[in-house]
């Protein structure tokens, strides 16, 4: 028993010189994690308040953020040629949402938990919490934002273009391997996921580690 709390004790003393010793790990989980935290509270008030949830989901820079999203998305399918429609309807969804259509086809829509909200979170808590220059997270994080959405427009225009060529099953589940069930929604997220660690280390190797190198230099 001795033995295995002398161990247990010598764990936590190399844990502790390790930290000790990487500034930049310390300060990061200690950010991220207070951020997540912060993040996570949020949440669960807006899931266990009904009516704060919907004052936030009808908020007017929320609407007006969707309609630029499926706007941009009905754009780039006119430019192309495709005689699209673009319109609101209260009825499509249990609110109301915008919507997309070719030719009178099968209208197309987002939710408004589709936006990325909770994407954008994920990027912004990496890039604050890691150590940087206050200028350099000032550019980045609104580069990485719009990047995000500019992957989120081309999710809509790509999904209107299959439910428009007959591939609507591409909006149900499938059994992968017989494993994994995953749709649409779960694809994008996993490709962004990946999007925002390749901009995280970006971020990383180009201005994160500078400061940290500059401060220890002699």
């Amino acid at each position: 028993m001795l033995k295995k709390f002398s161990r247990f004790k010598t764990k936590i003393l190399e844990i502790k010189i390790f930290l000790n010793r990487n500034y930049i790990l310390k300060t990061f989980g200690f950010r991220l994690i207070l951020l997540i935290g912060i993040g996570s509270i949020v949440l669960y008030i807006l899931k266990n308040n009904t009516e704060l949830k919907d004052m936030v989901q009808h908020a007017h820079f929320i609407y007006a953020f969707y309609k630029i999203i499926m706007y941009a998305s009905f754009s780039i399918l006119k430019t192309l040629g495709y005689d699209a429609y673009f319109f609101y309807s209260e009825t499509i969804y249990k609110y109301g949402v915008y919507a997309i259509s070719i030719n009178g086809f099968r209208s197309i829509y987002m939710g408004i938990s589709c936006l990325g909200i909770t994407l954008m979170g994920v990027f912004i808590a990496l890039i604050v919490s890691f150590p940087g220059k206050l200028k350099h997270k000032l550019w980045f994080i609104p580069s990485g934002l719009i990047i995000i959405q500019l992957l989120n427009i081309l999710r809509v225009f790509t999904l209107t273009l299959l439910d428009y060529y007959g591939f609507e099953h591409t909006f149900n589940e499938y059994n992968f391997l017989g494993i994994l069930k995953f749709n649409h929604h779960d694809l994008f997220n996993f490709f962004i996921y990946i999007v925002i660690f390749g901009m995280f280390v970006i971020y990383i190797n180009n201005f994160g580690l500078k400061k940290y190198q500059e401060n220890n230099s002699i």
